[in-house]
C-alpha cells in the first residue's frame, strides 16, 4: 500500500476493514522480526562478529546492496567468496596452507 492509502485508513474517520488491519499486522510482524535479526547480540551474529562495530558494518553493506535481509546478504557473500577460492585453488594459484581446512589439517598432523 502507498503511504497515502494507509495515511487515509488512519484518518479518525477512515474505513479499518479488517483485511487492512490483518495487513497492517503482517507487515508489523516481519519488521520485528527484521528487527530482532538485525540485532549484533543476537545468534548468530554474536558468534560470527566479535564487535558491534563489525556488525554495523556489514549491516549497512547490506542495506547499500538493497539485500533482502542481512542473512542473505552474508549467505550470498560468503558463498560468493567460498566459490573464488575454490576456483583459484582448482588453478593452483591459491597459496600452499592457504586455506583454513589445511592450516587446521596441519596443526593437527603437527606440521
Amino acid at each position: 500500500m502507498s503511504e497515502h492509502t494507509i495515511r487515509q485508513y488512519l484518518q479518525p474517520k477512515g474505513k479499518r476493514t479488517l483485511e487492512f488491519l490483518e495487513q497492517i499486522e503482517r507487515a508489523i510482524t516481519l519488521e520485528e522480526a527484521k528487527q530482532q535479526e538485525n540485532r549484533s547480540d543476537s545468534p548468530p551474529w554474536n558468534v560470527l562478529f566479535e564487535t558491534a562495530e563489525q556488525f554495523d558494518l556489514v549491516d549497512r553493506a547490506s542495506r547499500l546492496a538493497k539485500a533482502e535481509s542481512i542473512t542473505e546478504f552474508c549467505r550470498g557473500v560468503l558463498l560468493k567468496r567460498a566459490e573464488e577460492i575454490l576456483e583459484e585453488k582448482a588453478r593452483g594459484r591459491y597459496p600452499a596452507g592457504g586455506l583454513p581446512a589445511m592450516k587446521v589439517a596441519d596443526k593437527t598432523r603437527g606440521k
